[in-house]
């Protein structure tokens, strides 16, 4: 039996609440605008876009922002983009929506059209950048007269943090000081990674403080101060710690395995120990000879010989 539609006349065999199903999509859409228009806030320097009080380094979170502006009030099965130009001022993106609004409907497709007002303003650590603000010092010592060698080592792990991925480092620069380097930065986050990687790469102890620089109401803007105390020797090094030789025959998990020289016994001793009471590298000879069936390390300290077995 075929009925009527209240509101176009025309016959039809499905009804919903009265209305045919163009008459009731109509009258029923699939989805409405919530806002009157959705704000975009983009950093000119580094991409990021403001989200919910955040700055945010993702690609899809413009598109987020968008979606999140509509009240679906139907089934949807799939929304896209269809089209978006981002530029100062109002333009509008259409969002296409596919879904029903009703059992009885076939899936169907409805453009929204939603307004997009687009800015563009600095981050806070890219504002910091240009005024070269310091928010954070990685202070790197040596518990033994840093070398070229070490310098460019902790110079190449900075610079190497610094560029990973696309982001813009808060870089700001490296002073050469006495015992070591101090590292420069406008982002905190990027003092702590260059901090791990230089522990992960060197025996060393991290020390990490806070201070407040300003404060105003809720708003504290702290500087953060990491020390990494380096302690730059490996195996087959020789050193003196506690006025005896030792030979370095491995390092783990913040532990050097040494072997006192002057009585053949082998030690276990902890990096805090080493920083604590310090230690100095000798000059010495190691020469590798024959032992009857065997070779072993020689090690001359002065007028000290010391013989190792097995280290050759």
């Amino acid at each position: 039996m075929r009925r009527v539609c209240a509101l176009c006349g025309r016959e039809t065999d499905i009804l919903i609440e009265g209305l045919c199903p163009d008459c009731y999509r109509k009258t029923h859409p699939l989805v409405r605008v919530k806002r009157d228009f959705v704000g975009i806030v983009r950093c000119p320097s580094c991409g990021a876009v403001l989200y919910r009080g955040r700055w945010v380094k993702d690609n899809k979170v413009i598109e987020k922002l968008i979606l999140e502006s509509l009240d679906y009030l139907g089934k949807v099965s799939s929304t896209s983009i269809e089209s978006l130009e981002l530029r100062y001022g109002l333009t509008t993106a259409i969002v296409r929506v596919r879904g029903t609004v009703h059992d009885l409907i076939k899936e169907y497709e409805e453009e929204a059209p939603v307004k997009v007002r687009y800015s563009e303003e600095l981050c806070p650590r890219c504002r910091d950048m240009v005024n070269e603000k310091e928010r954070a010092i990685v202070q790197v010592r040596s518990i033994v007269p840093i070398n070229d060698h070490l310098r460019r080592l902790v110079i190449d792990i900075t610079r190497k943090e610094a560029m990973r991925g696309e982001e813009r480092s808060g870089f700001l620069r490296i002073d050469d000081v006495q015992g070591g380097l101090d590292i420069r930065l406008s982002d905190q986050g990027l003092a702590r990674a260059i901090a791990y990687r230089i522990h992960k790469t060197l025996p060393s102890r991290v020390l990490e403080s806070q201070s407040v620089v300003k404060g105003r109401g809720d708003k504290v803007i702290t500087k953060l101060t990491i020390s990494v105390v380096v302690v730059p020797v490996g195996r087959g090094s020789v050193i003196m710690y506690l006025n005896k030789p030792y030979y370095v025959l491995g390092y783990s998990q913040g532990t050097f395995r040494v072997l006192d020289l002057s009585s053949n016994e082998t030690v276990n001793v902890r990096v805090g120990d080493l920083i604590r009471h310090g230690i100095s590298i000798p000059k010495y000879e190691a020469t590798c000879i024959e032992k009857g069936n065997t070779r072993a390390l020689e090690v001359i300290i002065g007028s000290e010989r010391y013989m190792i077995n097995n280290a050759c």
